[in-house]
C-alpha cells in the first residue's frame, strides 16, 4: 500500500509540473505604434490570445518573434515583455515598438559604376554620379504599404513608381506590387574586354529602357515567401551601339522587347535582415524570358541560393552562403543579358574590379566576425525619437571566396577569368547604424596577387 502511495504521489506530482508548464496568453499588449496599425504586428506573431504556450521554451519563442517583428523594417526598435500569473496559469504579453521615420525625401546621389572601387579606378569623376530625389513612404495607410516615387538625372536618368500592399486578402497573406520604370543613358558599357566594362559616351541617348511590372506575393507560414510577376521590357540603342557590339542585341539589331514571367522562393529566417549573425536562408528563382513568338529574346534562368549563419560563441560568429546561376537559351545569350560575376553582390571579393562575363556561375562565401561594438548612442540635443537613438555596431571580420564562371565562349570579349577556379579572401571592418545602414571597408587579395582595400555603402529601405 505504502509503495502504491509512493507511486501515485509521484505521477500527480509528475502531472502538476505538465500543467505547470503550460500558460495561456490572457493578452497582449502592443505599445509605440502610433501609426502602425495592430494588425501589422500581430501577423509576425505566430501565438495569440487564448493560446497554450509553453513556459519552458517560452523566453525563446518571445524573441523568434521580437526578430520578425524587427524584420518588418517598420521599427528601430521592439521589445517583448511578459508577465507570468503562477495561480492562473497565465501569461500577459507586451510589445514595445519604437517606430521608424516612414517618409523620406532624401537625394540620391550615388556612383554609376557596379561598386565605389570600380568607380575610384575609373578616376572617380563626378560625371560618372547620378544625382536626384527619391520619395520614399514606407508605411502608407499605417499597414506597411510602399510608395516610391525616384527622379534621377546625371549619369543615368531614371524615372521610376511603385507601389506594394503587404496584404489584399482578410488572412493578410496575399499582397501585391506594381511597379513602372523608365531611364535612358548616353553613356554606356557595351561590351566588355580581358574582364572590364568598355564605356561609349556621346551627346544624345545610346540606350533608353521602359519595363512595367505586377507581382503577386504569397506568405503561407511565417518565413517562407512566393513571388509571382509578369513584366514587360521595352529596350532599345542607337545605330552607335548595335554596330560596335552586333552581340549587344544579338544579330545587330537595335530593339529587345519581351514580356517576362518569374517566380521566387524564399525562406527566410535570419535574425536581421539587413546584417544577420544567426538563422538560415534558401531560395529559388525561375525566370522566363519571352512568352510570346515576336519577343526577341527566349531565355530561361534558374538561380539557387543557400545562407547558414552561426553564433560559435558570445561574440563569435560564423557564415556561410553559397549560389548558383544557369542561363539557358536558344543560340547566343544576347550581351545585354549575360550577368556573370561582378554585378551587385554577386562577386569573389578581391575581384572588385572584375566583371567576367558568362552564362553559368556559382559562388561560395565564408565569414567569420567578431562582435566589437554594440550599443545605443543618445543623442539629446535632438527631440525627436526616431533619430535620438542611434544603434551603433562594430564587426572586425575575415571572410574567404570561391567562385567559377561558365562562358561557352571566352574569345569573344577576350576573358582570362571565365573557366577557371577564381579565389578572394581578406579582412574588413563592418558598421552598422539605424535605418538599415551598413558601411563595409575590406582589404581583399585574389588568386592573382592583386590585393587592395574596397569600401561599401548599402541602406535598405
Amino acid at each position: 500500500m505504502l509503495l502504491i502511495a509512493i507511486l501515485f504521489n509521484l505521477l500527480s506530482f509528475s502531472n502538476s509540473n505538465y500543467k505547470d508548464s503550460s500558460l495561456t496568453v490572457k493578452k497582449i499588449i502592443i505599445d509605440g505604434n502610433y501609426r502602425t496599425k495592430e494588425g501589422i504586428i500581430r501577423r509576425e506573431l505566430d501565438f495569440k490570445e487564448g493560446d497554450t504556450l509553453q513556459a519552458s521554451s517560452l523566453k525563446k519563442r518571445l524573441e523568434i518573434n521580437r526578430r520578425k517583428i524587427f524584420n518588418t523594417s517598420l521599427f528601430n526598435f521592439v521589445e517583448i515583455k511578459h508577465q507570468e500569473d503562477s495561480s492562473s496559469h497565465k501569461v500577459s504579453i507586451t510589445i514595445q515598438v519604437q517606430e521608424q521615420w516612414y517618409i523620406f525625401g532624401y537625394p540620391v546621389m550615388d556612383i554609376a559604376d557596379r561598386n565605389f572601387s570600380d568607380w575610384w579606378q575609373r578616376g572617380h569623376s563626378f560625371d560618372r554620379i547620378n544625382y536626384g530625389l527619391n520619395i520614399i513612404h514606407s508605411n502608407v495607410r499605417g499597414r506597411a504599404e510602399r510608395l516610391s516615387l525616384l527622379f534621377v538625372s546625371g549619369f543615368t536618368q531614371r524615372l521610376g513608381l511603385s507601389y506594394r500592399f503587404p496584404y489584399i486578402d482578410k488572412a493578410k497573406k496575399t499582397g501585391l506590387g506594381i511597379n513602372i520604370g523608365y531611364n535612358t543613358n548616353n553613356t554606356l558599357a557595351y561590351t566588355t574586354k580581358n574582364d572590364n566594362l568598355v564605356y561609349l559616351k556621346t551627346e544624345g541617348i545610346l540606350r533608353e529602357r521602359f519595363s512595367a511590372a505586377i507581382s503577386v506575393r504569397k506568405r503561407y507560414k511565417f518565413y517562407d515567401f512566393h513571388t509571382a510577376e509578369l513584366t514587360y521590357n521595352v529596350n532599345r540603342i542607337a545605330d552607335t551601339v548595335a554596330k560596335l557590339n552586333p552581340r549587344y542585341f544579338s544579330e545587330g539589331q537595335t530593339d529587345q522587347k519581351y514580356a517576362m514571367i518569374s517566380y521566387g522562393f524564399n525562406y527566410d529566417m535570419r535574425d536581421n535582415v539587413v546584417y544577420p549573425l544567426r538563422g538560415k536562408r534558401y531560395e529559388l528563382g525561375l525566370a522566363k524570358l519571352g512568352l510570346l513568338p515576336s519577343d526577341n529574346i527566349q531565355e530561361l534562368d534558374i538561380a539557387l541560393a543557400y545562407s547558414r549563419y552561426f553564433q560559435l560563441n558570445k561574440k563569435i560568429f560564423a557564415s556561410i552562403q553559397f549560389k548558383g546561376k544557369a542561363a539557358i537559351t536558344t543560340g547566343n545569350q544576347p550581351f545585354y543579358n549575360v550577368r556573370g560575376l561582378g554585378y551587385g553582390n554577386d562577386l569573389v571579393r578581391g575581384y572588385e574590379l572584375y566583371v567576367i562575363d558568362g552564362h553559368s556561375f556559382s559562388l561560395t562565401k565564408a565569414n567569420i566576425r567578431y562582435k566589437l561594438l554594440d550599443r545605443n548612442i543618445i543623442l539629446p540635443l535632438i527631440k525627436v525619437k526616431q533619430f535620438n537613438k542611434i544603434p551603433f555596431q562594430v564587426y572586425p571580420n575575415a571572410f574567404f571566396d570561391t567562385g567559377y564562371v561558365w562562358n561557352r565562349m571566352p574569345q569573344q570579349n577576350s576573358s582570362l577569368l571565365a573557366n577557371q577556379l577564381l579565389v578572394g579572401g581578406g579582412v574588413g571592418l563592418d558598421f552598422i547604424s539605424y535605418y538599415n545602414m551598413v558601411m563595409k571597408l575590406n582589404y581583399s587579395l585574389n588568386s592573382k596577387q592583386e590585393s587592395g582595400v574596397y569600401f561599401s555603402l548599402t541602406r535598405e529601405f
